[in-house]
């Protein structure tokens, strides 16, 4: 079965490192951040290590721009 993570702040901090170790654990990640550069440099970064990754950019304390990336 496929592990999947959504890790929030992905873009420095907490959220990013653990996007880092839930990569080098064979997870699947959905980033988010408010970010859009640093989210596709994670990305990147994420992939090369062999995780399949989907980068979704918004803030998630505004409850319209949730609502708009689903």
């Amino acid at each position: 079965m496929e592990k999947i993570a959504l890790v929030t702040g992905a873009t420095s901090g907490i959220g990013r490192a653990t996007a880092h170790l839930l990569a080098q654990s064979g997870w699947s990640l959905i980033i988010t951040g408010r970010r859009r550069k640093r989210l596709d440099e994670l990305k990147i970064e994420l992939e090369k290590m062999g995780a399949p990754v989907m980068a979704l950019c918004f803030d998630v304390r505004k409850k319209e721009e949730v609502e708009m990336s689903i």
